[in-house]
């Protein structure tokens, strides 16, 4: 079984440039300009909620800007299809982008270590050519880093030769050194390969606060140099939470992260109709299953992530509902439980478990309708259904109620009738004994929210 998650690989990432399947050409391409724009040493923060995309959008503007750069992955006629005049401008001022996945490594204690090694991995032997001397010089501040973290003896020979007859291990005791060391290496051989060094810190929100923080100081403090520009990619609102939950309540987290960054940009969220698209989903079928469901994945302003993990559900619930369905008669109690209760339980159970276990396990339904009414779509059925059931008998008691009393009573009942196996339970009674309506209730389908495999 494959995990659930879009993983951003150079296949997805290349469709992503090429078809614009989340809608998100034109923030990438004004990101580009952007950067073409500043005036480093220069500082972006691109700001959106967890699981929205950002890592997407970040390769993708890593990817084109390794295709507009002839030391990389140059493929100009491709890149002026996509971008046109923006990709003629980078085309004529190369860049060198350097991504770093700051969770994967929170693991050290001091992120200088896999901060180079990143930078010595990203001109490897791969990817830069003719270079001899930067690909042996980065290729052994590697291996140093990694001394200087185990302690392992290894030949720096090639860097006291590349850096002015310096140490370059044993410029690393000093702060102030080793910045001095690292302008030397960006002067000496960045313009052999790129006009800019453009470094992506991805992914600080989901690191410890701890590290995120010596990310950040130590990105600050080092990275000054005028051809070299720093892209943080986080969610800033979790991360100031979280340097909050360390420094204490009183403690500004998002005052103190303005020190960090020259400007901030706010990703526009994606629509979860245009990813579920993508994702295989026919949302031009099924309306009003597939409506409900997308009112509420808007309600919880649903991330990708999101969309993504209820994808495949909401896909086989929505074939078995157009192929499998049979029909009692043209009304809309027939079609009301599988095209409208089992959308709202297929996304509760994703966003509220525990409301879910108690659904399921029979003892308790006031989250069902509590979530199911921030749907419009679903609201007007229910009345359709209500009217269609209880019309006649809306006077009397107990039907003579208000319409939102009334709304949570046909759902307590309705989902009594489906979780419950006493058919004298007076709830089931007060759907006007019109049970015939709803059968065949498949009451594992409704337990398991997937349908049979026969």
């Amino acid at each position: 079984m494959k995990r659930a998650d879009e993983e951003p690989t150079p296949e997805a990432i290349d469709a992503a440039i090429s078809q614009d399947p989340l809608r998100r050409h034109d923030e990438v391409e004004r990101f580009l300009q952007m950067l073409l724009a500043v005036e480093p040493p220069y500082t972006i923060l691109v700001n959106a909620p967890w699981g929205s995309g950002k890592t997407f959008f970040i390769k993708q503007a890593e990817r084109v800007l390794r295709m507009a750069n002839p030391a990389l992955e140059q493929d100009a006629a491709r890149l002026d299809s996509i971008f046109g005049t923006t990709a003629k401008d980078l085309l004529t001022t190369p860049f060198l982008p350097i991504y770093f996945n700051a969770w994967e490594d929170d693991h050290f204690d001091n992120p200088i270590l896999p901060i180079l090694a990143t930078i010595a991995t990203s001109v490897n032997e791969s990817t830069v050519h003719g270079n001899e001397d930067l690909k042996k010089c980065f290729g052994e501040i590697i291996e140093t880093a990694i001394s200087m973290k185990f302690g392992l003896s290894l030949n720096v020979n090639n860097i006291i030769e590349g850096i002015n007859g310096v140490d370059f291990l044993a410029s690393y005791k000093e702060e102030k050194q080793l910045r001095s060391r690292i302008d030397e290496l960006v002067g000496n051989y960045l313009p052999g390969i790129a006009n800019r060094a453009v470094i992506f810190i991805d992914e600080l929100d989901r690191c410890r606060p701890e590290f995120a923080v010596k990310v950040l100081e130590q990105a600050k403090t080092l990275f000054q140099q005028d051809n070299i520009v720093v892209v943080y990619s986080t969610d800033i609102s979790q991360l100031a939470n979280s340097l909050e939950g360390v420094y204490g309540p009183n403690f500004d987290g998002v005052k103190y992260l303005e020190r960090f960054y020259d400007k901030r940009i706010e990703l526009n969220p994606v629509k979860p109709a245009d990813y579920l698209s993508l994702k295989g989903v026919n949302t031009k079928m099924g309306y009003v299953f597939v409506n409900i469901t997308i009112e509420l994945l808007n309600y919880k302003k649903a991330s990708l992530r999101a969309c993504n993990r209820l994808a495949v559900s909401i896909s086989e619930l929505l074939g078995y509902i157009l192929n499998y369905q049979t029909y009692y008669g043209v009304n809309e109690i027939s079609i009301f439980p599988k095209q409208c209760l089992l959308p709202v339980l297929n996304v509760l159970a994703y966003y509220e478990p525990l409301s879910w276990y108690e659904v399921r396990a029979g003892r308790g339904y006031d989250a069902v309708y509590e979530f199911a009414r921030h749907s419009e779509l679903f609201i007007k059925c229910l009345d359709s259904a209500i009217e269609e059931a209880w019309g006649s008998k809306k006077g009397e008691f107990p039907y003579n109620q208000g319409i939102e009393n009334r709304h949570k009573r046909f759902i307590e009942d309705l989902c009594a009738l489906i979780y419950t196996d006493d058919r004298l339970d007076p709830r089931i009674a007060e759907l006007n004994n019109d049970v015939q309506y709803f059968s065949p209730i498949d009451q594992a389908l409704f337990h398991r929210l997937t349908p049979p495999s026969d």
